[in-house]
Order: C-alpha cells, then structure tokens, then sequence
C-alpha cells in the first residue's frame, strides 16, 4: 500500500475528504494492510494489538476483537478510539505471518503511528497483543522501534492481568470490569534487543 506524506501531514483533513470512510470513521488500509482503524473522539485510547485481521470500517464490518475493544473502551470512559498494531500484514490467524519481517512495512506502521499520535489527542496507550507477540521475533522488534519513536502527552498501560508468558492480555481474553494498569513498555520491549 502507498503511504505519502499528504495522508499524513493532516490526517483528520485528508479522513474527511474519502468518501469510502463512513462518518466518524478513520482506516488507512487495504486488502493486504491495515495500519489504522478506529472511530476517534476528544478523549482517545490508541490499541495496539498485533496484526490486523479482516475488519474494516462500519458497523457490518468489525470482528470480535474490535467489538470487544469498543465494549472495554466504552466502559474505561473514553470516547474514541483507534486501533493499531506493532506489525500491519492483514492475517486471520498471526500464524501465517510471515518468519521475517519485512522492514518497509515496519517503517511505513511507524510513519504512521506517528502521524496519529500528532493528529488525534491520545489520552492513553493500550497495550494489546497477548501471547501472540512471542510467535514471531521481529514483534518484539518492532515494538522497541515503535516505542522509541512514538513522542506524546500519554502513557502505555495494559488491561487485567498479565498471561502466564508476562505479556498484556488480547482484549478477547479479558473481561469487563478489568483495570488497565501502568505498563512499562520501555523495560518490557528492552527484552526484545
């Protein structure tokens, strides 16, 4: 997918104006990729899962997780929200990710994840991935890139408790009523390098 700099330098502005984006819905993807999808408001949580699955904008097109994510978002007292992931190849199942990263793909996520982070007011981070992240090193990879070069007024926090592995839990595997908790991400993605 081609990312330039006229979608990212106002992404509010550049959203607007697409009329395949139904109102009050943001995505930047495509068939292959998917770096941002969510329904921003004036008080933000960005998601971090893993890799996008097959959802896109409006209501006829979310899956499981990101109807689970608007539930526990809802409920935290946020109005917005925007999901994103630390790799962005679409897979139903992260197992068909591929072994190595592709460095151009990571490099286009963070462009992107900055370009957010400077366009929507982020209250929070969400750390989201779950036991997932340790299926494929270059995840862990990526997350040190991405929290090194994410700048902002917000802090990473994850939701319940942790799995057994030591990673924030996959909002599937949570339930309502959890607490989100501080969440140092820098110490955690430091055992990646």
């Amino acid at each position: 997918m081609r990312i330039d700099s006229k979608m990212l330098d106002n992404m509010p502005e550049w959203m607007n104006k697409r009329s395949d984006i139904p109102e009050g819905w943001i995505y930047l993807g495509d068939d292959e990729e998917r770096y941002i999808l969510g329904q921003p408001g004036n008080y933000n949580i960005l998601v971090f899962g893993v890799n996008p699955s097959t959802a896109t904008p409006g209501e006829n097109n979310i899956d499981p997780t990101i109807r689970k994510v608007r539930k526990l978002v809802s409920e935290a007292g946020f109005d917005g929200w925007i999901m994103v992931n630390l790799y962005p190849l679409r897979a139903t199942d992260p197992k068909e990710l591929p072994k190595k990263a592709n460095k151009k793909l990571i490099e286009k996520n963070i462009k992107v994840l900055q370009a957010v982070v400077k366009a929507y007011r982020i209250a929070r981070i969400w750390a989201a991935w779950g036991d997932i992240i340790d299926t494929r090193f270059y995840l862990g990879d990526a997350l040190y890139d991405i929290q090194q070069e994410l700048v902002g007024d917000f802090e990473w926090y994850h939701r319940g408790s942790r799995t057994k592995a030591g990673n924030p839990r996959h909002p599937l595997y949570m339930k309502s009523g959890e607490e989100f908790e501080w969440f140092s991400v820098s110490d955690y993605a430091a055992n990646w390098r």
